[in-house]
């Protein structure tokens, strides 16, 4: 697929990895729509710059976890975009109080990670007749990684990636599905950070540092070209799965 002039939906786009793909796919010269929850000022700043490139850029807040917001953002998709070539998958939680005894927290990652993604995709669907659907999952999705701090974030992520590969089966070959299972990234999830745990954190992958946001856009961008790669988790994970979780 050439992205100039294809049109492409980038949720969670006002910051962190969503930023970097909405940045990316711009470049690319393809229009974008960014989705954001909180942040409007850089939401509108994204765009504008996006619109240097000589693209059309939308913003739409809306939460992925209500329903009436996700068809309300659709509804003002269509009256600008008639259609959808890619939709990046990328809003997505992290709870600090996520843990095994903590029903509350895991019911609203899955209901962000999980629920939410799937409504976009199914809303995005109704717009495509053919493209590419890329979910940004986590090598924390991986069967048996993660940890108990985690556990509700990898348990959405794992089943994303089910979704995902039974998703790719009922769409292909028209539209094509994929993940992107990023590794330790420099996002505002992972909130302040002293030099010290960012260092120590680094070293848990075989690249000794943290991974940009653009390095996932590149994947991004490269699975939104590709013709070949269906069903696939392409991992980003700066070698953290063969140091540490393998």
């Amino acid at each position: 697929m050439k992205l100039a002039g294809k049109t492409v939906l980038v949720t969670g786009g006002s910051r962190g990895i969503g930023r970097a793909c909405v940045e990316a796919f711009a470049e690319q010269g393809a229009n974008v729509i960014i989705n954001y929850v909180n942040d409007e000022l850089a939401a509108s700043q994204l765009a504008e710059a996006a619109k240097k490139s000589g693209v059309k850029a939308l913003t739409i807040k809306a939460d992925i976890s209500k329903q009436d917001q996700v068809d309300a953002m659709f509804a003002a998709i269509q009256k600008d975009f008639p259609e959808i070539d890619v939709l990046i998958n990328n809003a997505g939680i992290f709870n600090e109080h996520d843990s095994p005894d903590n029903i509350d927290a895991i019911e609203k990652i899955i209901e962000t990670n999980l629920f939410g993604s799937i409504r976009i995709t199914n809303g995005a669907r109704k717009l495509m007749k053919q493209g590419k659907i890329v979910f940004i999952s986590s090598i924390h999705g991986k069967l048996g990684n993660g940890s108990p701090n985690s556990i509700g974030y990898a348990a959405s992520k794992a089943a994303q990636n089910s979704y995902m590969k039974n998703l790719a089966k009922a769409l292909a070959p028209d539209i094509l599905v994929n993940s992107i299972a990023p590794g330790r990234t420099v996002t505002p999830m992972w909130g302040k950070m002293d030099d010290d745990y960012k260092a120590k954190m680094a070293k848990d992958q075989l690249i000794n540092r943290w991974i940009e946001p653009s390095e996932i856009a590149d994947a991004a961008v490269f699975l939104a070209k590709n013709d070949a790669v269906c069903g696939e988790i392409l991992v980003v994970d700066g070698g953290m799965s063969l140091k540490v979780l393998g």
